[in-house]
């Protein structure tokens, strides 16, 4: 039984025990194929290319949250490659959102602090 659908990002090992990472673009359920848009691999070659596996030798990969600056703008590469448009601008919303919660952030420790110390050393409101 598959566990993963079109789009789903996923690894998979080859015939060749190489190892993939990328994105189901198609399933040949009948024939127990998945085509894997592969963005990493063990062989540099097959980066960028749609490689065809074996059903059973694909796992989907948990979902992750999208919160890290630097992970955002490697998926934005990443979809540039693929030229999605969509997702591309969907990652850049996110990156902007990042940006700003960064900065507000920023703000907010650049303020004085509300808690002080008086002579004998106690904390006061």
């Amino acid at each position: 039984m598959m566990n993963y659908q079109i789009s789903d990002w996923v690894t998979a090992t080859t015939n060749q025990d190489e190892m993939l990472h990328g994105y189901v673009e198609s399933m040949d359920v009948l024939g127990g194929l998945t085509r894997i848009y592969v963005i990493a691999s063990d062989r540099e070659s097959t980066i960028g290319k749609v490689m065809e596996v074996s059903n059973q030798d694909v796992k989907k990969l948990p979902p992750s949250s999208l919160d890290i600056e630097e992970q955002v703008r490697s998926l934005i590469d990443v979809a540039l490659a693929v030229r999605d448009e969509m997702w591309f601008l969907e990652l850049t919303g996110k990156l902007l959102a990042i940006q700003q919660n960064e900065s507000k952030r920023s703000e907010r420790d650049h303020l004085p602090s509300l808690t002080f110390k008086n002579r004998l050393g106690v904390d006061q409101l």
